[in-house]
């Protein structure tokens, strides 16, 4: 059973009602500046994540693949569609949201580097503990992505629980397969993400994190090959 993925996906949704009901407490410059500071350790927590590669060149190959697949596809305009959609359906926000910045809490919180690891290996053990450190930061997280994002960020764990779900999944079936060189790869290419998602964040620059996403799928087969031309 995926526990540390239930829990994950619950510390979201309850981290995301609590941060919903603090907005009403907290002042204007709080709420703007909050989102600022978790940019930049959102950036911070990239980079260790980066330093972690096996072969930065499969990392590099990856990314670049992923987002010219992300761009041919509109991955960013069809999640702006959708979760607009979610989000009216469930009557958790007007047309005054922040549809940019709702985006990226999508791709953090679904898509991280280090999430996807931490559902692979309990896929693969069956141990939950880096799951539920994840779900402490992320508890944390969707509270102060709250004070701006109000109740809509409540919608976000269910796209979560499907695709961390299908990771887990994945994680169970190819188990024999998987090297600790892929997990490196894949660890750094979601740091890669998650230091775009800080910039994004911090409104440095808003890359298209959501066309982005397909490298993460493509960099632990890319790194296996690599490994078996290379060695």
């Amino acid at each position: 059973m995926p526990v540390g993925v239930i829990t994950n996906c619950l510390s979201v949704l309850f981290g995301g009602l609590l941060g919903t009901g603090l907005k009403r407490l907290l002042s204007d410059e709080l709420k703007e500046s909050l989102p600022l500071m978790f940019g930049v350790c959102s950036m911070a927590i990239g980079i260790n994540s980066i330093i972690k590669a096996q072969e930065m060149t499969v990392v590099v190959l990856a990314l670049l693949t992923g987002f010219t697949i992300g761009q041919l596809l509109h991955l960013e305009q069809w999640s702006h569609r959708f979760f607009g959609w979610l989000v009216r359906v469930l009557h958790l926000g007007g047309s005054e949201l922040d549809m940019e910045f709702y985006i990226t809490a999508v791709a953090l919180f679904c898509c991280s580097g280090f999430g996807w690891y931490s559902t692979l290996t309990e896929g693969i053990v069956g141990d939950p503990g880096l799951l539920f450190s994840k779900s402490v930061l992320d508890f944390f997280t969707a509270a102060v992505f709250a004070t701006t994002l109000g109740k809509a960020l409540c919608a976000i764990p269910l796209p979560q629980a499907v695709i961390l779900l299908g990771v887990f999944g994945a994680g169970k079936l190819l188990a024999p397969l998987l090297t600790p060189a892929m997990f490196a790869d894949l660890s750094a290419c979601g740091g890669v993400l998650t230091m775009a998602a800080g910039l994004r964040v911090s409104k440095i620059k808003m890359i298209p994190l959501v066309d982005m996403m397909p490298s993460l799928i493509l960099v632990m087969p890319m790194s296996a090959l690599w490994t078996m031309l290379m060695g």
